[in-house]
């Protein structure tokens, strides 16, 4: 296994959340595939690290795809006045989640997250200012490429190896995001 802790992404982003929202805030959750085991680890970690600082007021399903974010996003806005946050399992889902908001003026007011923080979707939607965090779901491939050539020499090698993620806001987008702890 070479790869990221979903869980772990996912409980950092429920603390910093947690850190940059009002008590009882109401939270829209725009899950990824329910049935895929990274999404059921982005959502077990969020709730950990939110604790009891928001309440998820809408949630719903995904399957990982923008368009249905923005639809999605469009039923909480028509029955919630006051949402304060929206985490999204993967960073095409936010934006959709802030097209949706922007296209009905509520965009200001509204925190979004995302994870994978590709650069040239959630770290350029960091740096445009349409997202506030997004968590990095490392891709893998250099790691990959080195172990693979290890084993061709001969060398031993781990049979997990759990990469560093990082996490990207407007304060730190331009650095190159910060390591998560």
């Amino acid at each position: 296994f070479i790869g990221a802790d979903n869980v772990q992404i996912g409980r950092a982003a429920g603390q910093w959340i947690a850190d940059h929202i009002s008590d009882g805030a109401k939270i829209v959750e725009l899950k990824g595939l329910m049935t895929s085991v990274p999404a059921q680890d982005r959502h077990a970690g969020f709730v950990e690290g939110l604790g009891n600082k928001g309440k998820v007021v809408f949630d719903a399903d995904m399957k990982w795809l923008e368009p249905e974010a923005r639809k999605e996003m469009a039923s909480a806005l028509s029955r919630f006045d006051d949402i304060q946050e929206v985490y999204a399992h993967n960073d095409p889902r936010a934006h959709g989640a802030y097209l949706a908001a922007k296209a009905a003026g509520r965009e200001k007011g509204i925190l979004f997250v995302g994870i994978d923080a590709l650069p040239q979707e959630g770290v350029a939607y960091v740096d445009q200012g349409l997202l506030d965090a997004t968590f990095q779901y490392p891709t893998g491939g250099a790691e990959a490429i080195d172990i693979a050539r290890k084993i061709l020499s001969g060398e031993k090698v781990p049979k997990k190896i759990t990469l560093k993620s990082r996490v990207f806001t407007k304060d730190n987008v331009k650095q190159g995001g910060e390591v998560l702890k």
